[in-house]
């Protein structure tokens, strides 16, 4: 999901939906303290599965206020990686690896930098698609109500209302051969009328990724971690 100067996602609905569907926790900070990712499934009666996949793959996509934020995540069991600022110049990766290393990578410098255990690097591999599917309304038993708006292209619909939020929705579209939710929308509602304010959609997901993903190119420079956060605030 790392100083001040990195893109943190913040959903703005969070304040307008009365904090019923906080989903998002902004990207890392590297001063954080890491905390071990745990993969539970929530109980409730949500109608979709909200528990993270052991292998896959995908880029998020949240788009506001006419502005898109791409992060590419992946996990293979416990290797786990994220990719923020997808496919720009600000581009830098996070690798956490089954042993439990941490690794800062920029693939266009050819750079990386490995942070010890005392630097306390927050564990950002992960977060974005777990806070997507085990939303803070679920965590919190929020009195959500699910209506069933219909299937087209393999894609079931829900609108989901809240007892304590009547100014707002969401409309989730959930993949069928997954069962997962893979596109998520945020509305305002005022006068009778409605005014989408996010969306969250995984874009080409998939449930199998390339172990190549979870390794540090053997032709980059190892650097120290000082001098990569040094590169990134350059660069932003």
């Amino acid at each position: 999901m790392f100083s001040s100067n990195s893109i943190k996602i913040v959903f703005i609905l969070i304040s307008l939906l009365t904090q019923a569907c906080g989903f998002w926790q902004s990207k890392t900070d590297a001063n954080t303290s890491a905390t071990p990712f745990v993969v539970e499934g929530i109980k409730s009666d949500v109608p979709f599965s909200n528990k993270e996949p052991d292998v896959y793959q995908t880029e998020i996509s949240v788009m506001a206020s006419g502005v898109e934020d791409v992060t590419f995540t992946a996990r293979n069991g416990a290797n786990r990686l994220t990719l923020f600022d997808f496919q720009k110049k600000t581009e830098f990766a996070v690798l956490r690896t089954a042993e439990n290393r941490i690794f800062q990578i920029n693939h266009r410098r050819k750079v990386y930098a490995e942070n010890e255990s005392s630097l306390n690097v927050s564990d950002a591999t992960g977060d974005s698609l777990k806070n997507s599917l085990t939303a803070e309304w679920l965590n919190q038993k929020k009195d959500a109500k699910f209506e069933n708006l219909g299937a087209e292209n393999n894609q079931t619909k829900y609108r989901i209302t809240f007892s304590d939020a009547a100014n707002s929705e969401i409309v989730i579209s959930v993949d069928e051969k997954i069962n997962l939710p893979i596109k998520q929308e945020f509305f305002s509602l005022s006068g009778g009328g409605k005014t989408l304010m996010l969306t969250m959609e995984l874009k080409n997901f998939s449930l199998q990724t390339e172990a190549k993903l979870f390794e540090v190119p053997k032709d980059y420079r190892k650097i120290s971690p000082k001098e990569f956060q040094e590169i990134l605030r350059r660069e932003r």
